[in-house]
């Protein structure tokens, strides 16, 4: 499809360069013929080049936009990550924590009985 529509477009142009030239009244002998030929090469090239850099650019533009919704989605992901990962940390700690709180407790009754 994306090909179509540029071909299609220089195709009508080219009709239209051509009919234009054939229908413009050529006066008698071949007075003029190559600045008629010159200006139906001019507005094909224009035509084509025109129409490339707009395909050009709507492809730079809808990859630009999923590159920049792959990195939105990446650095929301990495925040999750550090997020999921800060949690389990404080989850960590506090188990550990709690399994070492009777340690420390029998540790401190024993000191304190010592003469």
């Amino acid at each position: 499809m994306r090909r179509i529509v540029p071909t299609v477009i220089l195709a009508l142009a080219v009709a239209a360069a051509s009919a234009s030239v054939a229908l413009a009244g050529q006066p008698a002998g071949a007075t003029g013929h190559g600045a008629a030929v010159s200006a139906v090469a001019k507005a094909v090239h224009s035509v084509s080049d025109k129409t490339h850099g707009q395909v050009v650019s709507a492809l730079a533009k809808t990859h630009g936009a999923v590159v920049s919704a792959a990195r939105a989605q990446g650095a929301a992901n990495a925040a999750a990550g550090k997020a999921k990962g800060a949690a389990a940390a404080a989850a960590g700690k506090a188990k550990g924590a709690a399994a070492s709180e009777p340690g420390r407790l029998k540790g401190s009754a024993g000191q304190a009985q010592q003469p």
